[in-house]
Parts: C-alpha cells; structure tokens; sequence
C-alpha cells in the first residue's frame, strides 16, 4: 500500500458462488489512487471469466440484488460505483441468494452482549463484515446487530443487555440460522 499519490492496495473478499468463480475467498490488487468501486468491480469482471457479466449491468452499476460493501458499508448508502476507494480498504462482493425467496426477520435477545452474538453467528458460519461486529454474514444470509441497555421493570434500578438481530437472506438456510442462534443465545442471557 503506497499513499494517496501513489498506487493503492485493496483487500477483496468474495462469498458462495463468486468465491468460486474467483478461486478463492480473498485477493489483494493494486489500483491506481482515485479508484472507485466500479473500476475495481470493472476490473474483477476483466480478470475473472466466471464474474464477466455478473457484477455490473450494461450502463456499469452494481446488479439488482447484488450487497458490494467497503468496509462492512454498502455501497449502495455511498456513492454507488462512483464511491472513492483508499490504501487498506477493503470490498465485500455477495452475489444474489440463489434459489429460496429472500426473506427478513427481527429478534431480539436480552442478557447477551452484541460481541457474544456476532460469535455466535460466526460459529454458525458466518463472517464479520465489519470490524465492529455490526454486520455478520454467511452463504444466503446476513445479520445486522445493535446493542441497547433496556429497564426490564419500570421503576425498578436493574438494567439488562439487549441485542436486536435484523436477519435476512434465503428463507430455507435463514430459518435454521435464526432458530440455532436464538438456542444459543436464550441458553446465554435469556
């Protein structure tokens, strides 16, 4: 990684199907400073025959369905493909969930705290997206965590943990997520 002058180094991470048409699970490339997402998304459908047509649509924006994310951010909720990439950041690339309609579901779990829970969903084969642990992400699914301190009686001066999960992805592999996570996580807190 050089500076903002010089050449940039970007780490890039890729799940289920594009891991496969990749290789492997991340790469490092170098770009020139001032890259953004699409050129680097360009770039990957160059380098890459199995993404060739499966990233960018033909006016270069990212495909429906598709989750590009810099540093666990979608991309989306930036500049789109024009979003300015620096030295060290890194690309998620999620193709869509392939067979299953896409689904969503909220859960919340108290006496756990979100580290625990982002733990919890690794073990369950997922991987931090973020470096906070805000966003946990498997093969057909992602959970989106926040963390509350909540008063379970009023008046009273006790106060609990409180993890809100925002879950989605495929409706088949989604249901066996949220139903072995709430296991482990009501046998933790309650």
């Amino acid at each position: 990684m050089t500076g903002a002058d010089g050449p940039i180094e970007i780490e890039l991470r890729f799940f289920a199907n594009f891991r496969s048409a990749v290789g492997q699970k991340e790469i490092a490339r170098t770009f020139d400073a001032g890259a953004t997402v699409g050129d680097v998304l360009a770039a990957l459908e160059s380098e890459f025959p199995g993404l060739e047509g499966e990233v960018l649509d033909g006016e270069g924006a990212i495909k429906p369905q598709l989750s590009v994310l810099k540093n666990g951010r979608e991309v989306v909720h930036m500049d789109g493909t024009a979003t300015a990439l620096e030295a060290g950041d890194q690309l998620s690339v999620f193709p869509p969930v392939a067979g299953g309609a896409r689904t969503a579901e909220t859960r919340e779990f108290r006496g756990i705290s979100k580290r625990l829970a982002a733990n919890y969903l690794e073990n369950l084969g997922g991987e931090r997206s973020d470096s906070a642990g805000d966003r946990v992400e498997g093969d057909g699914w992602a959970a989106e965590l926040t963390e509350r301190k909540v008063n379970p009686v009023p008046g009273a001066s006790i106060t609990l943990n409180e993890v809100r999960v925002e879950f989605e992805g495929d409706e088949e592999r989604l249901r066996a997520v949220v139903d072995r996570f709430a296991q482990k996580a009501m046998r933790a807190g309650g």
